[in-house]
């Protein structure tokens, strides 16, 4: 069975190692942060007891919401868990009165590109050298 719900702390464990499986980029501690600061954006998917995706979003302003990262472990991708991530965070977000949301993706994860176009986000710019490797990102906008 599947669950959306909001992240706590015994599911930090499985939230980094899901991070670590699909981008192994970001600082544990960051996770953390953002439950302590924004924890009404950071959303996990579970089942049978295992978390095997999460999408973690907060405000850039009082009309953008921003999505930090949204990750699902690879034996469980192609499910749908991304697209219900994702529809939880727009939730919450309209829930804020947001009228935007934005993203970054790699200019080499075209999987996740097409994801995000699927769900209506347009590409709007290209941030050079964006990540600490060098490599650029695109900026992705989605109209709500």
């Amino acid at each position: 069975m599947n669950i959306i719900r909001k992240f706590q702390p015994p599911d930090f464990p499985w939230v980094i190692e899901i991070e670590k499986q699909v981008f192994n980029e970001h600082d544990p501690f960051f996770y953390m942060q953002f439950y302590e600061t924004c924890s009404d954006g950071f959303i996990v998917a579970q089942i049978n007891g295992f978390i095997v995706g999460f999408v973690v979003g907060f405000l850039t302003s009082e009309t953008t919401g921003r999505i930090f990262s949204l990750a699902v472990h690879p034996s469980y991708q192609n499910r749908t868990l991304g697209s219900a991530l994702l529809k939880e965070i727009k939730d919450v977000f309209r829930e804020m009165g947001v009228s935007e949301i934005i993203l970054e993706v790699r200019l080499g994860n075209m999987k996740a590109k097409r994801f995000y176009e699927r769900h209506g986000f347009i590409t709007t710019d290209i941030m050079e050298k964006y990540y600490n490797d060098g490599e650029s990102a695109y900026l992705m906008r989605l109209k709500m």
